[in-house]
């Protein structure tokens, strides 16, 4: 790993040093030395905390993208706005999403912070109206075949023992609605993917220590920007975890062994908007000072 100090440009401010957390940059003497250059896990903050471009990086991209903060552009108002105002879209316009406007949602998501920098999170995007379909009708078929073992003798008796866990009680609030939900759908409404012309499934190695962190993290920014950008998403939490089990599943949506998704996305334009902003319990918070 190649790590240089432009001697003519150098400051030394030790900014890149105070800022290095993995001890790459070090204080030598009074001078700013990247002593370890081996430990650099590619994060770029000594690049971008420099006043004077005086860091030499050979390992990160040489992709022109480095580019000054404009503070002029960070409104907290409106980032509020965008955050109280999106809501969870279950009803979408026939109309497609272009590809340029998918692929810029998810060129953001990649600034995304992500645990030592690992840049591990991988997406999967899904536009055939042929696989989204039969995505939601197999998750809907499984819903079914629970309730059907849900009112059975056997399914009956272990509800009542373990009702009040907390996520059997979740799931009886489900399957007390089903009667209606499978009433519906037999006349053409998805439950599950919500007729969204568009699924990203958020994904990283399996095993991976903080995977579902940082996969978490860059599905909330897609839901943020894709409001801004008028569009709406809704979390699909019941094909999360069936594509943890589910080889039908993963194979239909090509989904490598060794990847598991943390998060599951559908995209589109809502069908209509919201007048109001959400309505949310004050924060429960613990304060130890």
């Amino acid at each position: 790993m190649q790590i240089e100090r432009d001697q003519d440009k150098c400051n030394y401010c030790m900014l890149c040093v105070r800022d290095c957390i993995t001890g790459v940059w070090q204080d030598v003497e009074g001078v700013p030395t990247p002593g370890r250059p081996e430990l650099c896990n590619l994060c770029s903050h000594c690049v971008a905390v420099c006043p004077v471009d005086a860091i030499i990086h050979k390992g990160l991209p040489d992709n022109g993208e480095l580019a000054a903060v404009s503070r002029d552009m960070l409104d907290p108002d409106v980032y509020r706005e965008v955050v109280k105002t999106r809501r969870s879209i279950r009803e979408y316009k026939q109309k497609q999403v272009s590809v340029e406007t998918v692929e810029s949602i998810i060129d953001l998501a990649r600034f995304s912070p992500t645990a030592s920098n690992s840049q591990h999170v991988e997406y999967i995007v899904v536009t055939d109206p042929n696989i989204l379909q039969t995505v939601s009708e197999h998750v809907f078929l499984f819903g079914e075949n629970l309730y059907k073992w849900y009112n059975s003798g056997l399914g009956r008796a272990l509800f009542r023992i373990f009702g009040n866990i907390g996520a059997v009680k979740k799931l009886s609030g489900y399957m007390n609605a089903m009667d209606y939900y499978i009433e519906r759908h037999r006349e053409g409404k998805d439950y599950i993917l919500h007729n969204a012309p568009v699924l990203i499934l958020v994904c990283a190695p399996s095993g991976e220590t903080f995977g579902v962190d940082n996969c978490n993290i860059a599905a909330s920014n897609i839901m943020n920007y894709s409001h801004a950008l008028g569009l709406g998403t809704c979390c699909i939490g019941f094909l999360t975890v069936m594509l943890k089990y589910s080889r039908k599943l993963r194979k239909l949506l090509q989904l490598p062994n060794n990847r598991t998704v943390h998060a599951s996305l559908v995209l589109g334009y809502p069908a209509y908007s919201h007048k109001y902003d959400v309505q949310r319990q004050l924060p429960r918070t613990t304060w130890l000072e």
